[in-house]
């Protein structure tokens, strides 16, 4: 992809990002404080921040992730219809596609910005390319990232949060799914990966630059 392509479809993604977290706000305002309960953000009166990326990773959840009401935001601003154009259609199309997962990044092209990513959580550690400007600039061969990757032309973009971590950390993070995900019995929910991702970077992440 073209870079003037690719920073085209970026920033429509921001707009098309920002609209469907303006509909799930006014569609249902007690969504956006429980989301910010299981995230720690609500001290019980108010939104309390400690970064500046936190109000980015409450819209993320916000506009993914299953939290109250039977489909994630995404979907039902997807099912109300919405008068989008060819640029910000490519982005829906994209969004209904998205997929996040735990990565290791096996290869970088800091001219291309392009990184190869394996994910973690895939039986067969199945790869992705992904296109990021500020990560290929900034991220290093086996840097883990816990990313929402999103399907378009002939890339992945993120949905612009990730999680960062040093390379050491790479079993203790698949220890903490495989260990949350055995007290519950089950394979944990996109939601409760996100969760759980948010708590171990708050106490062990990186900061990510994503562009």
């Amino acid at each position: 992809m073209k870079l003037t392509d690719y920073r085209a479809i970026r920033e429509a993604g921001k707009k098309i990002g920002g609209d469907i977290l303006k509909y799930a706000v006014e569609s249902n305002k007690q969504e956006l404080i429980t989301a910010a309960k299981l995230l720690g953000f609500w001290n019980g009166k108010m939104m309390v921040f400690d970064a500046e990326s936190d109000s980015e990773t409450l819209m993320d959840f916000m506009v993914f992730e299953k939290i109250t009401s039977n489909f994630p935001a995404y979907k039902r601003f997807q099912m109300s219809n919405p008068k989008l154009d060819d640029l910000q259609q490519e982005n829906m199309n994209g969004i209904l596609n998205n997929y996040p997962s735990l990565f290791e990044i096996k290869s970088i092209d800091s001219i291309g910005n392009i990184l190869i990513l394996e994910d973690l959580l895939d039986a067969n550690r199945k790869e992705y390319m992904l296109m990021d400007i500020g990560m290929s600039k900034t991220a290093s061969i086996g840097f883990i990232l816990y990313a929402r990757l999103i399907p378009i032309r002939d890339i992945n973009m993120t949905s612009g949060v990730s999680f960062g971590f040093e390379k050491i950390y790479k079993d203790k993070l698949l220890s903490a799914i495989s260990l949350a995900a055995f007290k519950k019995r089950r394979k944990l929910t996109s939601a409760e990966t996100f969760i759980l991702m948010h708590e171990k970077n708050r106490q062990f992440g990186l900061e990510t630059r994503t562009e």
